[in-house]
């Protein structure tokens, strides 16, 4: 009987073991794969982001672009610069041609709320021009990013497009052509849009100061030509109050958007060449002409109106568009771009030179901030002539005027220092300048093109006469009388563009 037992639970324990050995062989049961599913709550290249109820998109482009007469480079353009000092229309010492490769990637998040929709956005970009950095070659290569924002509820927190902008450059224009638009730059900004139904909105915001300068003529040698002109701004005691009411519809866009801007001057510093400042008790003293202590308090303004406009009516997908501004004070509300816009200048053949300077406001002797005023008008068609292939036309007019007080202490500080001119037989620092355009387009796919753009640019001085040109060590300009007279210019590029689209 003992044998039994023991044969029996020998057994049983042998099958417990054998069984036990292969359920260890046995396959584990998976755990369920995550795929990423489809978002079409915001539109086509949305997906959801494993494990989460987050939907993105990414995208951006690739593209390369080809310039003729451009200047020292394709952000500052003929006319803007300090390299743009020398451009010659006919020894092109500015670089003749320049090549620009640039690189985009976006990132688009939303995600819903019991406040609506929750959004995040990032624009980073890679920019190589060649030559580039300077009239006398280089090479320019950077990594850059012009938007960053969060928008929730209404709000609108980060670097976005400025809420004073309609008018757009990219829509119509491979150029950084003068105009309010700060589209490709962005702004930091606070803003809170309010929907009022009928596609009816109102936005007010906080934006970076857009300055230009504000210059104290009481010193000499401030105007350079072609150059930035030597700034005395006080510190940002306040950001720029943007407002605007918009009208979004079938048929197109309007708006109507004004600004409000600290044109305040500082005129606290020491220059020993010219006269020294010396501060006491806080309240300064003044030796020989100079003043001293806090500077004149100014407030600059801008209003703005503008439309785009679909006219199906004259031919299927053509549209217009427009914006006019007009500034007191805050000049880089009508003249955002080009990037680095301080001053305009353009050599032509022989002894022949242009000039213009761009401020926001004119320290005087008698210690009054006179501000400048500017007038901006934008406008553009384009046409479509088949799904696959359209041409643009576009222009713009600008015109800069300062009060009588303004105008003479300019001249009064125009001196002959390095890259001045002195001694104008009739000193004007009011100036207008214009441009227009075509682009035409073909889109071999909906997310990739290939086009060229003519822009034909011209600076009209309101100088005459002749004056002295004290040329900058080592530049290839003489110093020598030259006629101070209008300037004009052609450019042409040619871009190939492809999206970076589901």
């Amino acid at each position: 009987m003992k044998m039994v037992k023991s044969l029996l639970l020998g057994s049983a324990a042998g099958l417990v073991a054998v069984v036990g050995a292969q359920a260890a062989d046995l396959p584990v049961k998976a755990k369920p794969v995550e795929y990423v599913k489809v978002c079409s709550l915001y539109g086509a290249g949305f997906y959801y982001i494993p494990g989460t109820d987050i939907c993105m998109k990414m995208g951006g482009y690739v593209r390369a672009q080809y310039y003729y007469n451009t200047g020292s480079g394709p952000s500052t353009g003929v006319m803007f610069g300090s390299a743009s000092a020398q451009q010659s229309n006919l020894t092109g010492f500015a670089n003749d041609t320049v090549m620009r490769t640039r690189a985009v990637w976006t990132v688009d998040t939303r995600s819903q709320t019991e406040w609506g929709t929750l959004r995040t956005y990032v624009l980073l970009g890679f920019n190589h021009d060649s030559p580039g950095g300077s009239s006398f070659g280089g090479n320019a290569a950077s990594l850059y990013a012009t938007r960053g924002f969060i928008q929730f509820a209404g709000f609108t927190f980060g670097k976005a497009q400025s809420f004073y902008d309609l008018w757009s450059i990219p829509a119509v224009s491979y150029y950084g052509i003068a105009s309010s638009d700060t589209g490709d730059a962005g702004v930091l900004l606070a803003a809170y849009t309010a929907q009022l139904g009928n596609g009816v909105s109102a936005t007010i915001a906080l934006e970076e100061p857009r300055r230009m300068a504000i210059v104290n003529t009481i010193q000499s040698n401030q105007f350079t030509v072609g150059g930035p002109v030597n700034n005395d701004y006080g510190t940002v005691k306040w950001p720029d109050v943007v407002a605007n009411i918009r009208v979004d519809q079938a048929w197109g866009s309007f708006q109507v958007m004004g600004a409000l801007h600290d044109a305040s001057a500082a005129y606290n510093f020491t220059n020993a060449a010219q006269n020294t400042c010396t501060p006491a008790n806080g309240n300064g003293t003044i030796t020989g002409s100079m003043l001293c202590g806090s500077g004149d308090s100014a407030l600059g303004f801008a209003v703005g109106v503008g439309a785009r406009v679909k006219t199906d009516f004259i031919s299927r997908g053509d549209s217009f568009q427009f914006q006019v501004n007009y500034t007191e004070g805050a000049t880089r509300y009508a003249i955002y771009t080009p990037a680095g816009a301080g001053s305009l200048a353009m050599f032509g053949g022989g002894n022949s030179l242009g000039v213009g300077w761009l401020t926001d406001g004119i320290y005087i002797n008698n210690g009054s901030l006179e501000l400048t005023k500017v007038l901006g008008v934008n406008a553009s068609y384009e046409h479509v002539w088949t799904p696959a292939l359209k041409t643009s036309l576009y222009g713009g007019w600008f015109n800069i005027e300062h009060s009588q007080a303004a105008a003479l202490a300019q001249c009064a500080s125009i001196s002959g220092g390095p890259n001045t001119i002195s001694n104008a037989t009739n000193c004007d620092p009011d100036f207008s300048f214009w441009y227009i355009g075509s682009r035409t387009q073909w889109n071999i796919r909906p997310d990739f093109y290939m086009g060229v753009d003519v822009l034909y640019h011209r600076l009209e001085t309101a100088f005459g006469g002749v004056a002295n040109y004290t040329s900058l060590a080592g530049a290839p300009r003489p110093n020598a009388l030259y006629a101070i007279e209008n300037q004009d210019a052609l450019s042409v590029t040619f871009r190939v563009h492809r999206d970076i689209v589901p």
